[in-house]
Parts: C-alpha cells; structure tokens; sequence
C-alpha cells in the first residue's frame, strides 16, 4: 500500500452525512469511539469496505477526502492483515474534495 495516497475515503450512514454537513466535524461512529481512530481507506480497499460493513443500508454516502493533517494519519495492519489508513483525529469538512450519494451500496 502506497503511503504517498493522495486522497482517502470514508463511508457514512446517511444520517452521519446529514451531521456532518451540518456541524462541519465527523469525530467518529460507535465503531471509530471503540476502536480510539477513524477508519479509512484506500480507493483500492473501498469496494470491501462497502461489501462488508455497509451492504444493508439502503443509501451511503462515500466521501473523498484530501486530509491536510495527515501527522494524524497512521498507516497500520487491520483487515487481512493489510495495511489501512486509521486517522487519529476529528475529520474537517473541509478536507472534502468530493461526495457519492449511493442508494444501492452494490452499485459500486
């Protein structure tokens, strides 16, 4: 996995999205507060991602970020055991380069 990834991406519950947008800040789901870092992923990984976390929910959205602190972006082994980017942090709306409103996550 190339640690020069320019941009990342971060799937969200509808309703996490309307948040978001609102408050300008994502600090986390359930999951993210458990696991003490925001998951993200790769382009590549994406698709798996959707696959296995977000395949009953009727509309996603996917989120393309261009994070400007990446000193709280960490690189470490997860998922099968390969490499995925966690960031320590709160997201800012505006690293936000561009959003995919997917009402079928098997449309990707």
């Amino acid at each position: 996995m190339s640690k020069l990834s320019k941009f990342f991406y971060r799937v969200l519950k509808e309703e996490e999205w309307i948040i978001f947008k609102k408050i300008k800040e994502f600090r986390g789901n359930e999951l993210d507060h458990e696991s003490g870092f925001i998951h993200l992923s790769t382009f590549k990984q994406l698709k798996e991602t959707i696959n296995l976390y977000f395949k009953k929910e009727k509309k996603i959205v996917v989120i393309k970020l261009k994070l400007t602190n990446k000193k709280l972006l960490k690189w470490e082994i997860s998922r099968g055991d390969k490499l995925f980017p966690h960031f320590y942090g709160t997201l800012n709306f505006n690293d936000v380069e561009k959003v995919q409103i997917v009402k079928n996550s098997n449309a990707l």
